[in-house]
């Protein structure tokens, strides 16, 4: 997308094009320019040195946290996949929130279908970084993606990945933007739950309005986010860990965050309380030498 040989010229000739963090308005952009950017750096960082690693960022979106962490975090070679386009309205996003002219020649980003093979195009590479993604993989996909990417890698290349929140979470529908109501996805059938986001009226959290909330409109928005809800895998941290070592992974570090909320005793009889409340997971996994 970005990466010509213009555009390195140019960088190399006059520099990276100017920002100011200070003019940053939207909350969605700022919870991902700073807080994400900056947990993804504290954990690959300690691994791999980002001013010469080549990442892969497996659902990057918006390209909000690859921005980021090449102006903050000195990054220098990040390519982005997807199978939505919402990347490229990255230009336009750091011209609005950033005053950035153009994006860095660091970044570029692909279109894949769902479960495409990316090791026959995309090998050697020195870190991958997935944030909030793979709680959307369909389950028959999960383990041919994980071993797909541990192809990616060099031998001793690390990869991180995040998932919240967590499905069996209180807020694990990915619907807080409409439903305050914790382990409500779990507790009633799906059609109650459709009645309460639709019904939904007012503004909702802005750090949970991405860029794309303009593309459907306020109904649309809601059909879409809640046909994702039906889509999500239900993965739990345990499975999570144990798809990661059947790709050949080595678990160097984890992190499981949980919530104080104790949760309705009619869930207990059917799922355990540490399932139910833990919320976020952090894995930092390697690939052997």
């Amino acid at each position: 997308m970005n990466n010509s040989w213009w555009l390195k010229l140019q960088e190399r000739l006059w520099g990276m094009a100017p920002w100011d963090a200070e003019r940053i308005s939207d909350e969605w952009f700022r919870a991902h320019f700073d807080y994400a950017a900056n947990v993804v750096h504290q954990w690959m960082g300690s691994a791999l040195d980002m001013r010469t690693a080549r990442l892969l960022n497996f659902g990057c979106g918006d390209g909000i946290t690859d921005l980021s962490l090449v102006l903050r975090h000195g990054a220098t070679a990040i390519h982005g996949i997807d199978i939505r386009r919402e990347y490229t309205k990255l230009p336009r996003i750091a011209r609005e929130q950033l005053g950035m002219r153009r994006i860095p020649a660091a970044l570029t980003f692909e279109t894949i279908a769902p479960g495409a093979r990316l090791s026959d195009r995309h090998s050697g590479i020195d870190g991958i970084m997935s944030w909030s993604t793979f709680e959307h993989v369909q389950r028959d996909q999960l383990l041919p993606i994980l071993q797909d990417l541990h192809a990616c890698l060099r031998p001793g290349g690390v990869f991180f990945l995040q998932i919240e929140p967590l499905f069996h979470s209180p807020y694990g529908s990915h619907l807080r933007r409409y439903d305050e109501v914790p382990w409500h996805h779990l507790l009633v059938p799906e059609e109650v739950l459709w009645s309460t986001i639709e019904a939904h009226e007012g503004p909702i959290n802005a750090e949970e309005v991405d860029f794309g909330f303009a593309d459907f409109g306020v109904d649309g928005y809601k059909r879409f986010v809640f046909k994702e809800y039906q889509q999500l895998n239900r993965l739990t941290a345990d499975e999570l860990v144990d798809l990661v070592r059947q790709a050949g992974f080595v678990v160097e570090q984890q992190e499981r965050r949980s919530v104080d909320l104790l949760p309705p005793q009619q869930l207990l009889v059917q799922y355990s309380e540490s399932v139910l409340r833990n919320n976020e997971i952090f894995l930092l996994l390697r690939k052997g030498a």
